[in-house]
């Protein structure tokens, strides 16, 4: 029997679901844990493994081929169910990790990240589907929730427990911590995906043309990373021409409409890309300028994606406490997609010594919390309006569209690394920042004022 037919209405904890839920959260916590804490230990591991040089390309490995998984997890669980993807999934994720944990050489360390990477991409998708079959559609805003602030204990205290550890011990000990407990977790939702309900099987290839398109775009992700790395002339013509191939790729792996964010499927892929891509270089950028142009002390300067992540638990559990209905989706997305608006707009009268640091907190928490109402209602309506056989594809297109959209504005954005801009430069990306915010606003207005 499966955990919807047990579970009242709206009911997330049962004596059924709580394994399935615990394992979940514990192994979303650790992949967050591990995120976070790289940032601080990866100095580390380069200079012990002598490999400065591929820095870049060890920071950016899980995340590009984190797309070949995404893609190819979804049509496995599209096509054969959850079991084998997942457990294919969770051999190369721990895999991943025991090689990192054990490298000796750079080279040997960015294999795992990218090995690591696949694994995490199948399982970040099969995760969802089983959440889907498992977990009843009114409670799939509290599932979704929890997910959410299962990053925020990581983002906070994840770079500080990891450089203890890189200090006390060894930077491996991160690694080793993520390997232990990873295998706990996959273990026990390995069981449970052999107890989920049998759903219609698609006819979708597991690797084929999207496969293929998939490696292509996470070959161009790599591409552009490294480029933005080089000279200035050199990543002036790498970086958009990796961006324009990724494009292409793009618009044959997303739904038809991503682009031009069609109602339904598309609509809500295209916010979560956009969404993505805001936030993500609305926070590096700040914490960048604030500490080239402002002398503001790292520490101080990381208490912004802190409270960032605080402002996310909170929306994040007050969308939980709303009915899963598609009419509470649509404003509780649009609330959040606005809420989001207010980083990039403070931000950017920060840089032009305008608004105070108090406002940039204020507006940080704001931000968060956006992020809190937006994402998982993004996902559960998503998955709603999916078919159930396609619910791996659309999972899969939720999380890739994202990874894309983010990698690449970055990697554009990424270019005054290496020209070393002064501060009115800072104001310029966060213009761009606010117009590309300021249409995921509308766009998901759009979608609130639709009766679809």
């Amino acid at each position: 029997m499966s955990l919807e037919e047990e579970a009242p209405a709206a009911k997330l904890w049962t004596s059924a679901s709580w394994p399935f839920i615990l394992s979940t959260l514990l192994l979303m916590t650790l992949i967050a844990f591990e995120f976070f804490a790289v940032t601080t230990v990866l100095p580390v591991v380069a200079a012990d493994l002598g490999g400065t040089a591929w820095y870049s390309l060890a920071a950016a490995a899980t995340v590009s081929t984190g797309l070949i998984g995404m893609i190819v997890g979804g049509n496995w669980a599209d096509r054969s169910g959850t079991s084998r993807p997942l457990t294919v999934g969770g051999a190369l994720f721990l895999g991943g990790v025991a090689l990192c944990t054990l490298a000796p050489s750079m080279a040997a360390f960015i294999l795992g990240r990218l090995l690591q990477g696949i694994g995490g991409g199948v399982n970040s998708v099969v995760l969802y589907v089983l959440i889907a079959q498992l977990v009843p559609d009114d409670a799939r805003p509290k599932m979704f929730g929890l997910l959410s602030a299962a990053w925020v204990l990581p983002s906070m205290l994840g770079p500080v427990a990891a450089g203890a550890l890189a200090d006390l011990s060894s930077w491996r000990m991160v690694f080793a911590m993520v390997f232990a407990g990873s295998l706990a977790a996959l273990s026990t939702l390995l069981w449970q995906s052999r107890q989920s309900p049998a759903v219609q099987r698609s006819g979708t290839a597991v690797f084929g043309r999207r496969g293929l398109l998939a490696v292509l775009a996470s070959a161009t992700l790599v591409m552009v990373h490294v480029g933005g790395q080089q000279e200035p002339w050199l990543a002036a013509v790498v970086v958009p021409a990796g961006v324009l191939i990724l494009a292409l790729a793009a618009l044959r792996l997303l739904p038809a409409g991503t682009f031009r964010m069609r109602l339904g499927v598309p609509r809500f892929i295209g916010l979560r890309a956009l969404l993505g891509a805001v936030g993500t270089a609305s926070e590096v950028y700040l914490v960048l300028y604030m500490q080239q142009h402002r002398d503001i002390a790292p520490s101080i300067a990381g208490l912004v994606i802190a409270v960032a992540a605080g402002g996310w638990a909170v929306g994040a559990w007050l969308q939980s406490r709303k009915p899963g209905e598609p009419g509470y989706d649509r404003r509780i997305i649009a609330a959040g997609c606005l809420m989001v608006l207010a980083g990039p707009v403070v931000n950017l009268l920060y840089v032009w010594h305008v608004a105070p640091m108090p406002a940039v907190f204020l507006a940080s928490v704001a931000t968060g919390a956006g992020f809190g109402l937006a994402y998982p209602r993004l996902t559960t309506a998503t998955l709603r309006s999916a078919a159930p056989e396609q619910r791996g594809t659309a999972s899969s297109s939720l999380q890739a569209g994202e990874n894309m959209a983010t990698s690449a504005f970055l990697a554009l954005t990424g270019i005054v690394l290496t020209l070393n801009l002064t501060s009115p430069w800072f104001g310029g990306l966060y213009v761009i920042m606010v117009c590309l915010a300021t249409l995921t606003a509308a766009a998901a207005f759009g979608l609130k004022a639709s009766h679809r």
